[in-house]
């Protein structure tokens, strides 16, 4: 009985047992290097794992923190299809041999949206879940980071600060957060990439979560929008973090354009001031240039 209710959630189950793997790896891994952990000579990164299971444990707050974020995101327009009765999966995840461990996650919509109150509800209530879980995880994650001088960082990744992420490590760490770099706790490093992911996906493009607010709020014109995204992304991409290159790419590929949905009224006011607040936290989330070599 039990295999047979699960059994349509087989993939669902997989692909997140997959993900957390993957991203537990990636947190062991980040583990070491945030406590200078000095592996045995000569049995190599798996190698340890295999003698030490225990070793995992050390990736377990970054994989629950990142999967947490990207689980209440995609829960977030899960539960806005269910109160507009639009039928949708549940998440899918997608382990990678990334940075994170994983390629994000996504719910597949298989029905027509029934108005553009629905698109926008929907489209809203992903990146702004997401958004909220990922600050209470940032500031636990900053709450035991430490501050380092220059002259005590090795080469390594250098994360763009959003906003948002500097001010919670102003709170947190107090006025010698901008006077110092902060060598950053996995779990801080999980909630950097839940606002990265929040700014992507809050750019009014196609069939990203910002373009669905966006086509809610203007119809057809957020096609204009979306090609003036994709203009920034590749001016963002020349200037500041190659990233943004490969990802105008994408979208592209998927289509700038937004299907029509059936009901085509305007949205009330109410909505308009959360468009409003969705690009508070697109500005709050951005950052030019998320990730370089520091040297």
């Amino acid at each position: 009985m039990i295999l047979d209710r699960i059994k349509p959630f087989a993939v669902n189950i997989i692909l997140f047992l997959l993900t957390v793997v993957f991203t537990m790896i990636i947190g062991v891994q980040y583990h070491i290097s945030y406590h200078a952990v000095t592996l045995p000579p000569g049995i190599g990164f798996f190698g340890f794992l295999w003698q030490q299971p225990s070793a995992w444990l050390w990736g377990l707050s970054y994989s629950i923190s990142l999967l947490g974020i990207l689980l209440v995101h995609e829960m977030g327009h899960f539960s806005a299809c269910r109160f507009h009765r639009i039928e949708a999966t549940l998440p899918y995840f997608i382990p990678a041999p990334t940075l994170i461990g994983t390629f994000g996650a996504f719910i597949k919509i298989k029905s027509p949206f029934s108005s553009r109150r629905a698109l926008f509800d929907v489209g809203l209530a992903g990146p702004l879940a997401g958004f909220l879980v990922s600050l209470p995880v940032i500031t636990l994650g900053i709450s035991q980071s430490r501050l380092v001088s220059k002259s005590e960082l090795q080469a390594g990744l250098t994360l763009g600060e959003p906003l948002v992420f500097k001010l919670i490590s102003w709170l947190v760490l107090g006025p010698a957060a901008g006077q110092y770099d902060i060598l950053v706790h996995p779990m801080a490093f999980a909630g950097w990439f839940g606002l990265l992911a929040t700014a992507f996906n809050l750019f009014p493009i196609g069939q990203l979560d910002g373009g669905h607010i966006l086509y809610a709020l203007l119809g057809k014109k957020a096609y204009y929008a979306g090609v003036a995204s994709i203009a920034f992304l590749v001016l963002m991409g020349i200037f500041f973090w190659q990233g943004w290159l490969f990802w105008a790419l994408i979208v592209t590929l998927i289509g700038l354009r937004h299907p029509p949905v059936f009901e085509d009224e305007k949205l009330d006011s109410k909505r308009k001031i959360l468009a409003a607040v969705a690009l508070l936290i697109f500005l709050l989330s951005f950052t030019p240039a998320p990730l370089s070599l520091s040297r």
